[in-house]
């Protein structure tokens, strides 16, 4: 999570600027403000970045992106932001002036604070003996600002551990490592040779690709299911949730019983995405009783959202709006845009169009088709095309374009089958 003391995050950040502070009353929303220049943010916002809920939003990471680029070329962007955190620090105000960035390097507690976050540096795995030597070459005005670059637009945000309840099994897994690492042209083939010697772990990879249609050219369920069955009877977790999967969303035709046992094995070898579908079975009334059940759906979810499921956060989202709720549907679809879920970046793109914000609407839906092909949201080609090609969009610089209005109206229609 965040809070993770060897792992260089925001949340880790804004905690040692909270701790060296002379101001013990110091708010984390206080450390946003001054780092992102902003003053309207949600508190509640506020504590899930810091907290190690969520990752830092779109909005706010580009604010800083957008200022981290001048920077390269201006040393200067940063001083207001800095000198505003040293208003923490020391509990005093300091003006912006000709000697601003000898004072915040030579201030004694951001010194303290940027030692306490080298060590994080030194202890996080994530991070290279190449960035912390080049730490080293820089004045501490320069540290920090590389400092917080890294935890707001590099680190991976949040990094969620569990206990897993998982057997591994040795061999089978030795064996199927070795040919991940080592097998090239022939892969496939020898995934299906390994496969029928029943290695959990390849028919898992089989079942995968039966289902993304790679290697018949179309997609073939019943297949998919006859290899994630061999991987689920050897308590693989995804393998016990994609039979149930399979059987829930009516891809391939089996019992109630049979999809309510290998769900329930999924949860117990641990699985976030069994947790997600007991949700949706306890939504849609799929379940022993046959009964609706929103509130022990949510509970469900909020169990997989803990785990970092993205799906799980958009099902919260969907709750919350089917209540009325927009505001806070907007909150859990925004964790999930943030983790990049394409559907959920749409649907924050939606939002702030209709609050007439298409700055940041457009930010949103270009993320959206940044995603891996096949998650992209059909919608958000429609809405780049629709209202930013159509007829362009000056505040963005974005003039009329036939050409790409039809690319994104095709690739809309092609997605949308």
């Amino acid at each position: 999570m965040n809070n993770n003391k060897n792992y260089l995050s925001f949340g880790n950040i804004v905690s040692i600027i909270k701790e060296v502070s002379n101001n013990k009353n110091a708010m984390q929303i206080e450390v946003f403000s001054c780092v992102f220049d902003i003053n309207d943010v949600n508190v509640t916002t506020i504590n899930n970045y810091c907290i190690g809920i969520r990752a830092i939003g779109l909005e706010y990471k580009k604010i800083f992106v957008d200022k981290y680029e001048l920077f390269k070329n201006n040393k200067n962007v940063f001083i207001k932001n800095i000198l505003s955190i040293l208003n923490l620090l020391d509990d005093k105000i300091y003006i912006e002036n000709n000697n601003s960035i000898e004072l915040i390097n030579n201030n004694e507690k951001l010194n303290l604070v940027i030692l306490k976050l080298i060590e994080i540096c030194n202890n996080d795995e994530h991070i290279n003996s190449q960035f912390i030597n080049n730490l080293n070459t820089l004045s501490n005005y320069e540290k920090f600002i590389e400092l917080l670059n890294y935890a707001i637009n590099i680190n991976k945000q949040p990094v969620f551990t569990q206990d897993i309840n998982i057997k591994i099994n040795k061999n089978e897994l030795d064996e199927y490592l070795t040919l991940k690492l080592y097998y090239g042209q022939s892969y496939i083939s020898s995934l299906l040779n390994l496969a029928s010697k029943n290695n959990m772990y390849a028919c898992a990879d089989i079942g995968s690709l039966y289902f993304d249609g790679v290697i018949d050219g179309k997609v073939n369920y019943d297949k998919s299911f006859e290899y994630y069955m061999i991987a689920a009877n050897k308590n693989h977790p995804k393998g016990s949730w994609m039979i149930a999967n399979l059987i829930f969303t009516k891809r391939v035709k089996y019992d109630f019983e049979t999809m309510w046992k290998y769900l329930q094995k999924s949860i117990e070898l641990g699985s976030a995405a069994g947790y997600n579908t007991l949700g949706l079975c306890y939504l849609k009334g799929i379940n022993p009783e046959n009964k609706i059940d929103i509130n022990l759906a949510k509970h469900y979810f909020e169990l997989s959202s803990e785990q970092g499921y993205v799906y799980a956060f958009n099902n919260i989202g969907r709750i919350y709006e089917n209540e009325n709720n927009i505001e806070e549907a907007i909150k859990y679809y925004k964790i999930s845009a943030d983790m990049m879920e394409s559907w959920a970046l749409n649907k924050v793109g939606e939002y702030y169009r209709l609050n007439n914000d298409l700055k940041t609407a457009y930010l949103y839906y270009s993320k959206s088709i940044e995603c891996p092909l096949n998650e992209r949201n059909a919608y958000a080609y429609y809405n780049l095309a629709e209202y930013y090609y159509k007829n362009g969009y000056k505040e963005l610089n974005i003039k009329k374009d036939i050409n790409k209005y039809n690319e994104y109206i095709n690739l809309f229609n092609k997605l949308k089958k």
